[in-house]
């Protein structure tokens, strides 16, 4: 059992979902996630939730781990009692959907790109929770080959308009930069932090050019 597998069994659940959910994506609430759960139901299997283990996700914090166990634990004794021959009734859909929406919820596809990020980002995100900048409106992580083919992750600084004045922006990008850096080093020692900017504006556009 691993992470990284249950997060590619959870993703890949309703294919519509997964082809929306990128980290350039607009936000999956939880209306969308479940009008699409609705209009696919092949995703009320266990196999959706194959390969978890609470024990792998000691880095987030209590209350989250257990809530997220919790889900797991009650959609898989409902999924485990449909039938494999036939289509799942409308009272198993009722009762299974709000969990699984719930979980893809908690694992947020659209900010985090792959399981290591998802870890990876939740631990800088803790850590950076007391003195997180007020300047910082949201984050997106992701994981990859940098160009020379070192393990590495991009961190998206999502910050707000007025940040972006010319007066303040070079001291609030070096801070963030500065910051980010830090946690995401004791984090993932492994791998090479890039961080780029963009402000809500910008990311705005980016999302609405996703949506065509």
């Amino acid at each position: 059992m691993s992470l990284r597998e249950f997060w590619v069994n959870v993703r890949t659940g309703t294919r519509s979902l997964v082809q929306r959910a990128t980290v350039d994506s607009p936000r999956l609430d939880a209306e969308t996630i479940e009008r699409v759960l609705r209009r696919e139901t092949l995703w009320l299997t266990p196999r959706a939730v194959a390969g978890f283990n609470e024990a792998d996700f000691t880095f987030l914090p209590d209350a989250e781990r257990t809530r997220l166990n919790q889900l797991v634990t009650e959609f898989r004794e409902i999924a485990s009692r449909v039938s494999l021959a036939t289509a799942a009734n409308d009272d198993e859909v009722a009762q299974a959907l709000p969990l699984f929406r719930d979980i893809i919820g908690m694992l947020e596809f659209d900010r985090y790109g792959d399981a290591e990020a998802y870890k990876i980002g939740k631990q800088v995100e803790h850590s950076i929770g007391a003195t997180r900048p007020a300047e910082l409106a949201e984050l997106r992580f992701y994981t990859g080959a940098d160009n020379t083919g070192d393990p590495s992750i991009w961190i998206w600084a999502i910050l707000k308009d007025e940040a972006a004045a010319k007066a303040v922006f070079g001291r609030v990008t070096r801070s963030i930069r500065e910051l980010l850096t830090e946690a995401a080093n004791e984090a993932a020692p492994t791998l090479w932090p890039y961080v780029g900017f963009r402000t809500v504006s910008e990311q705005s556009e980016i999302l609405e050019a996703a949506k065509v």
